[in-house]
């Protein structure tokens, strides 16, 4: 399972060995916790092949459906030539939410209380790009009562199941409460960083 920092930045090519540009964020299917598409930042000097028109301040960004990516690893290798990758291009609007816009978002428990805020998400790129946790930055007081204060750094992170993720809107609400939350931690096979 790969988290937002292992596919940030890492250059995109085509299956003909061209370099599109490079992976600058994810979009996010939060009703059925998947990644449905990547987003480019694409290089200076392709947004012709690609059709479309250059910035004069900036770089063009696009979006690739994910089931057009055959590998993730040192680079991100699309599965279509440089020459297709236009046919490919996912609308912006068709892209639910960016991981960017999920990204410090408040996080609380189903009794509303504060539990920290969002700094990342753990998708798998290998099992159709499912998103299986979430990483939580805890705050002060959810740190306290979780009583997870021995020999964690400041900037504690625990990572939840996505599947315990009650849902998403302006904030993002747990199906546990802190007592809950507690005896999960405890229970469940989740990290505490």
């Amino acid at each position: 399972m790969s988290g937002l920092e292992d596919i940030m930045g890492k250059e995109v090519i085509s299956s003909d060995a061209i370099i599109i540009g490079t992976v600058d964020g994810v979009g996010v299917d939060t009703d059925n916790w998947k990644v449905p598409a990547i987003r480019i930042s694409v290089r200076k000097g392709n947004e012709a092949a690609l059709g479309l028109k250059k910035k004069i301040i900036g770089v063009r960004k696009i979006f690739v459906a994910t089931p057009q990516v055959s590998s993730v690893s040192d680079t991100v290798t699309l599965a279509v030539k440089m020459d297709q990758v236009k046919e490919v291009v996912v609308d912006d609007k068709k892209v639910p939410v960016t991981a960017g816009a999920l990204l410090n978002k408040k996080v609380v428990g189903q009794g509303g209380k504060q539990v920290g805020f969002m700094n990342n998400i753990y998708f798998d790129s290998g099992r159709g790009w499912e998103i299986g946790k979430l990483g939580i930055r805890l705050d002060k007081a959810a740190k306290q009562t979780l009583e997870l204060q021995k020999g964690l750094a400041p900037s504690s992170q625990i990572t939840v199941l996505t599947k315990d993720v009650r849902t998403v809107g302006d904030m993002v609400m747990l199906r546990l409460d802190l007592d809950g939350l507690k005896d999960y931690l405890n229970k469940k096979p989740v990290s505490k960083k």
